[in-house]
């Protein structure tokens, strides 16, 4: 039985490829996606540990013991570190990388605020790893030094005038400053990790990014070589006592490291997520594979049961063939991951400038793509290795071809789960566990969303036959039509597993087009039906310091003809409220705010706010348990001790434009920037709000982080938030589409060769090459537009259902009509491509051996 499998598997070869070619992709896009992570963790790591490779110890304030609105250290302090024992230099620096620090490039436009930081710093002098490239250190207060990757970014040279705003200075106008000097770092690389740095004078770096005089952020602290720099962070801590940090330049590294390490693996686990659903995907192919492998051979198995081979003989030669197939799969797909982990590595460093990568492959790697290739495979042939075993003697002088399996169990178990999946979901739409917005209920919305999705999966045998023949009857016209139609349907269990390979992606692709198609029709109706604004003044940037402006440019405003209401808005994200953090709006005008914004009223008051009053939204009030005249503490940056606010009424807030805490503007002087940072205007005559948009425009002329937009603009720039994501989504799914896709062709290839026979006399008969060509055609068209249209069906009804769900935020229901109409015409494209291997092999028969053919 040995020798027999492995004859089997080297006069197969091209079946061994098509078996393992599904689990090669799967294993490549795991193991990939391990490789790219671990190799851009190390090369963080190690660019974190350059940039710390000076510093023995840290000193910083302890910004949740100062009252300050920006922490700093005095600059007495410096004096008293440098007189430490074991203390060879210790250099004062001012640092903000919380947009402290914006550029302007040479046409006055921000740079984009995506990607590394901008880092504002004083000038300390030229150290390791740092090189002058070309100038000097700034000398004035009125000159920068800049590093060379954002030299080449903007084209600043040594002698050119930059523009910068300076939001911490107090001005928040652009400020001119000369480049005195461009500097890199080793190996000529223009940043560590793709980084903007300016530098001042120390001086002016304490005015412009702290806003004080002789202070610092932070001291880095070099010892003489005499301890370690855990014995030297021990004695500092010592004597500086409890109010500063101090931390060891190896902990600074890791820290560092780990903060941008949340990030991509956040990356990864999406791409990891993805990657599982495609070995979903792979696993009904494989299923199908050996099940067609073991129907063909049956005759070949009956004979070595006939000659005295056991079921279990059988059965582990074939779960042996799925071994090989598995681990030759998991080579080469390891093989195939290196390359994409490094593809993907020199790709993604590219959003971190000149990162130094290196490509590192981790044992987690070589486990994933040997219990991937190996396990899955295996997995998946259990079923008809099983089968193969139960194949008596007398197979051997019976036609293979008539054998079908009923469905019976396929109908009962999906049956079953659908009706199941239902009756939870009416349950949980029918608030049989609590409020719509409940938690309990979201959890059963999702559960039941769940549980039909695995019903429809397993119940797809049962609607295989009749949907494929109804289907069928559109290319019925012609006896090559006829005959495709009837080949998609007879075996409804090889069709369905074809088709719901297919079907996976496109339902979850769709069921995320309704949710985000109908997040949008929410967003448009909102703001149709619930905003009176019809401009607005906000940051073009985010961040810890959001732009601002003067209020003088609010009264300006409000005198352009046209306008017939200015109303101011305060923000400030750096609250906190029992410890956590909040994001508060302010304004002067409450009764013309929640007009504007379209925030409605639950509960209490909204018409007149005081002081100590605060609106809160219906959301937090619900999570904190708070009801109108219950009182909350909100410690603000620019307030030494916590305030006291009166919670006045609980509002409808709308999610999109008003925070849900909200205050009156006389609290704004507590914030961390107590200017404005919005504004909203109406204006009287609807066909004034281009003049009326202009003219804000040149007010905002010396603001250029701040920018004004009309309700329509707003509303599309939400818009593009959901149409990227869904992009995202299509994208990474393109491995489980095309797996589904390399799923048809290996079954029609397969099924061409068990029909063998029936192809020969059907050319016998009179059947032209042409007309077989088409027959294929017609399968795969059937058998491609059977799973679309199945994933379309139950996609569409997963959608509905997730937005019934959650309709108190998404509250109206929108279909891509767009989408799915595409993928209609796309599976009908990839039924035509899938057909042309087979079909090309099907012409290549010749009908005479095939008339013989057993």
């Amino acid at each position: 039985m040995l020798r027999a499998t492995f004859k089997s598997l080297l006069s197969r070869k091209a079946r061994l490829f098509m078996s393992g070619l599904a689990v090669i992709l799967g294993v490549a896009f795991i193991s990939g996606t391990l490789i790219l992570n671990a190799s851009l963790g190390d090369s963080i790591r190690d660019m974190f540990a350059t940039a710390y490779k000076n510093v023995d110890v840290q000193v910083t304030p302890d910004a949740d013991e100062s009252k300050d609105k920006v922490a700093t250290i005095p600059a007495d302090l410096v004096d008293e570190i440098k007189s430490q024992p074991h203390v060879d230099k210790a250099t004062a620096e001012v640092a903000d990388a919380a947009g402290g620090v914006q550029v302007l490039d040479k046409n006055e436009k921000v740079l984009p605020p995506t990607g590394p930081p901008t880092i504002g710093t004083n000038w300390t002098g030229v150290n390791d790893p740092m090189e002058m490239a070309d100038g000097s250190g700034p000398e004035a207060s009125d000159e920068v030094a800049i590093n060379k990757g954002l030299s080449d970014a903007t084209g600043y040279e040594v002698g050119d005038t930059m523009k910068l705003v300076l939001p911490n200075s107090g001005d928040t106008k652009p400020q001119s400053f000369e480049v005195s000097g461009v500097f890199e770092y080793s190996g000529n690389r223009g940043s560590l990790g793709g980084e903007s740095t300016v530098s001042f004078t120390t001086e002016t770096a304490q005015k412009m990014l702290l806003g004080k005089e002789d202070v610092f952020s932070s001291v880095n602290v070099k010892s003489d070589g005499s301890v370690s720099q855990t014995e030297l962070k021990k004695q500092l801590s010592s004597e500086l006592g409890g109010d500063y940090q101090i931390k060891t330049g190896d902990k600074l590294a890791e820290e560092s490291a780990g903060q941008l390490s949340i990030i991509l693996d956040f990356f990864n686990y999406l791409l990891l997520g993805f990657g599982t659903i495609a070995l979903l995907v792979s696993v009904f192919l494989i299923i199908n594979t050996f099940s067609i492998i073991v129907a063909q051979r049956t005759r070949e198995l009956a004979l070595f049961r006939a000659i005295g081979a056991g079921r279990g003989q059988v059965t582990r030669s074939v779960m042996l063939e799925a071994f090989i197939i598995g681990a030759l799969a998991a080579v080469v797909g390891m093989a195939v991951g290196v390359g994409l982990g490094w593809a993907g590595t020199e790709a993604m460093s590219g959003l971190f400038g000149d990162l130094q990568t290196t490509l590192s492959i981790p044992m987690e790697a070589w486990i994933a793509a040997a219990a991937i290739g190996i396990g899955i495979t295996m997995f998946a042939a259990l079923l008809p290795a099983l089968r193969a075993g139960r194949i008596p003697p007398i197979a051997a002088l019976q036609d293979p071809s008539n054998t079908q399996r009923p469905v019976r169990w396929f109908a009962i178990i999906g049956g079953l789960l659908l009706v199941g999946g239902g009756a939870l979901l009416t349950a949980a739409l029918t608030k049989q566990f609590g409020k719509i917005d409940s938690d309990d209920t979201r959890i059963a919305v999702f559960s039941a969303i769940t549980v039909l999705f695995l019903g429809a999966i397993i119940f797809t045998p049962v609607l295989a036959r009749p949907l494929v023949s109804l289907i069928g009857f559109l290319f019925s016209w012609s006896l090559p039509g006829k005959l495709g139609r009837r080949n998609s349907g007879r075996n409804p269990r090889r069709t369905a597993i074809t088709a719901t390979a297919l079907m996976i992606g496109i339902t979850l692709v769709t069921g995320v087009g309704v949710m985000f198609s109908s997040a949008n029709a929410s967003i448009q109706k909102y703001m149709a039906k619930q905003v009176n604004m019809d401009l607005m003044i906000s940051p073009a940037t985010q961040g810890q310091n959001p732009p601002t402006f003067d209020k003088s440019v609010l009264d300006e405003a409000a005198d352009i003809d046209g306008v017939t209401k200015v109303v101011d808005g305060y923000a400030d994200s750096q609250a906190t409220l029992d410890g956590e953090p909040i994001y508060v709006q302010a304004t002067s005008n409450i009764k013309d705010f929640t007009r504007l914004l379209g925030v409605t009223k639950d509960k209490g008051e909204m018409d007149s706010l005081g002081p100590d009053e605060m609106l809160m939204s219906t959301g937090q009030a619900k999570d904190t348990k708070t009801k109108v005249g219950d009182t909350v503490e909100v410690t603000f940056a620019n307030l030494k001790e916590p305030k006291e606010f009166t919670v006045s009424g609980i509002v409808n807030t709308g999610d999109f434009m008003a925070a849900p805490w909200i205050v009156d503007a006389s609290n704004a002087k507590y914030f961390h920037e107590d200017k404005p940072m919005q504004a909203f205007i109406e204006v009287g005559d609807k066909d004034d709000v281009k003049p009326v948009m202009k003219d804000v425009n040149e007010l905002l002329k010396d603001y250029p982080l701040v920018t004004v937009m009309d309700t329509s603009a707003f509303t599309e720039q939400l818009n593009q938030m959901f149409d990227i994501m869904l992009t995202v989504v299509q994208v990474l799914l393109g491995l489980a589409m095309l797996i589904a896709v390399i799923g048809v062709i290996n079954t029609l290839t397969l099924s061409i060769r068990e029909r063998t026979r029936e192809l020969g006399l059907l050319r016998a008969t009179g059947l032209t090459r042409g007309q077989v060509t088409r027959m294929v055609t017609v399968e795969s068209i059937v058998i491609s537009l059977f799973g679309a249209l199945l994933g379309l069906g139950v996609g569409a009804g997963l959608g509905i259902a997730a937005q019934r769900g959650l309709r108190t935020f998404i509250d109206v229901l929108a279909m891509p009509w767009g989408t799915m109409a595409f993928y209609v015409v796309a599976a009908i494209v990839v039924g035509f491509f899938a057909a042309l291997i087979p079909a090309y092999r099907a012409n290549r028969i010749n009908v005479l051996e095939a008339i013989s053919y057993e």
